[in-house]
């Protein structure tokens, strides 16, 4: 504060090598000096005279040769990561069983590492994909999922954080918020603390109150977002957000020698049209099977040619079964169990349907259907049509309006030449937007902007 009680213009900063403390001069102006090198082991500005740059009122950034300074509109000094070592980041995920949650964690881990940044991931001891987990390149490590208030879960996030001295711990799953939270707390590292929001339900009460002021919150699409926006309290500019992204070469090329038999297994031959639902289907509705499958119905006559599978599992299965046999679809309709190699039977497909009729934040499937090449029927809701355009990867229809999309499956099971041109745009607007690079390089903007301290 000035004699006059305002807080000084931080447009402007000098500074000189001594002992860290930030002072106004009797000119108004704010100079600070560099902290004590013993007292940030690797985050010390080196040594030596800096050079000041301009930013706004609210912060100034003076870099040196070996780190950065961060000056906030009230006067603090803090020192950034240094710039000659790699950003330190725990990505964890106490699940770990396979789904959408966990391919989006193994992808960013990989996109990290690929851009450089030293990368610990820590999943739950015996998750079905800790096997996968150890499979990279990085290192692993496990931690007991459950416990009385999460208390081991909380002591090996610490750990994690404190060997590695992380910048970033970073977590995926809702039970894992206030355990990452705590634990980057113990650690008094100032390690800082973010969280992937997949989910389109509001979050808990007391989340809703407080997570902003323990951790940085990314939402994986738009209506996310608005979600987020809408319930959390707290610093708003907390709230963050960045599309998923996917190994897009993992779908890439013709229809694979397994894909083509497969089909040479199910009786679908070059003339057959295959329209696939990808997903689990727990009562009550799933992701829309029921409709599909009237879909499937309606179909049957006009299209004689169309053939449809639901791969996946759940506690629907009896109503499925039941609802083909009222329809007396079993000529046509396969059901398939879920695979975690979904590629082939991706590439099996001819048309990729997702008639979610629940939530959707940003459903990984439609992304993996059209790097695939084919066209997407999908529903218009929630973060679906972030993800294509209607009309032109494919279409969007109204969520449990079964007449709609006969319609949509109609066209494309009559027309080979829309469902080509279609599935053309669609692996190159997937390669385009919504690649693991483009979520990695998302994600560590966010990382670098927390870190120098403009959110």
């Amino acid at each position: 504060m000035n004699s006059s009680g305002s807080t000084p213009s931080v447009s402007s900063f000098s500074l000189t090598p001594s002992t860290g403390v930030a002072n106004e001069n009797s000119r108004g102006r704010v100079q600070g000096t560099l902290p004590n090198p013993d007292a940030h082991r690797d985050h010390e500005p080196s040594a030596g005279r800096l050079e000041s740059r301009r930013y706004s009122r609210e912060e100034c950034l003076c870099r040196g040769p070996g780190g950065s300074v961060f000056f906030d509109s009230t006067g603090g000094l803090r020192t950034l990561p240094s710039l000659n070592r790699p950003l330190r980041i725990v990505q964890a995920n106490s699940l770990f069983n396979g789904g959408g949650v966990d391919t989006q964690t193994l992808e960013l881990t990989r996109g990290l590492q690929e851009r450089g940044c030293q990368v610990t991931l820590a999943v739950g001891a015996g998750s079905r994909w800790e096997p996968r987990a150890r499979q990279l390149s990085v290192a692993v490590r496990s931690f007991p999922p459950r416990s009385p208030l999460r208390w081991k879960a909380v002591a090996a996030l610490r750990q994690a954080v404190s060997q590695i001295d992380a910048d970033i711990l970073h977590v995926h799953q809702g039970c894992d918020y206030w355990p990452a939270i705590v634990a980057a707390r113990l650690a008094g590292r100032g390690t800082r603390v973010f969280i992937t929001r997949h989910l389109m339900t509001r979050p808990r009460g007391f989340s809703r109150r407080f997570l902003l002021k323990g951790a940085r919150v990314i939402a994986v699409s738009k209506a996310v977002e608005r979600v987020l926006r809408a319930e959390l309290q707290g610093n708003p500019s907390r709230i963050l957000q960045a599309y998923c992204g996917i190994d897009v070469e993992r779908f890439a090329g013709e229809r694979s020698a397994e894909a083509a038999a497969l089909r040479q297994a199910h009786g679908w031959g070059p003339d057959h049209v295959v329209f696939g639902v990808v997903g689990m289907y727990p009562l009550p509705r799933g992701k829309g099977q029921i409709e599909f499958l009237s879909a499937a119905a309606r179909l049957r006559s006009s299209h004689p040619q169309a053939r449809f599978v639901l791969i996946g599992h759940g506690d629907m299965r009896p109503l499925i079964e039941q609802k083909i046999a009222s329809e007396q679809l079993q000529d046509m309709v396969r059901l398939e169990p879920f695979t975690d190699d979904i590629r082939p039977w991706m590439k099996a497909l001819d048309v990729l349907v997702h008639p979610a009729v629940g939530t959707d934040a940003f459903p990984l499937v439609v992304l993996e259907g059209m790097a695939s090449g084919h066209p997407v029927v999908a529903s218009r809701m929630d973060g679906i049509p972030e993800e294509f355009t209607d009309g032109q990867e494919g279409f969007l229809v109204t969520p449990g309006d079964v007449a709609e999309l006969v319609s949509a499956m109609g066209r494309l099971a009559s027309d080979p030449e829309l469902r080509s041109a279609m599935g053309t745009r669609g692996r190159q607007h997937v390669a385009t937007h919504f690649t693991r690079s483009h979520l990695a390089a998302a994600t560590l903007n966010h990382y670098e902007a927390a870190l120098a301290g403009r959110r």
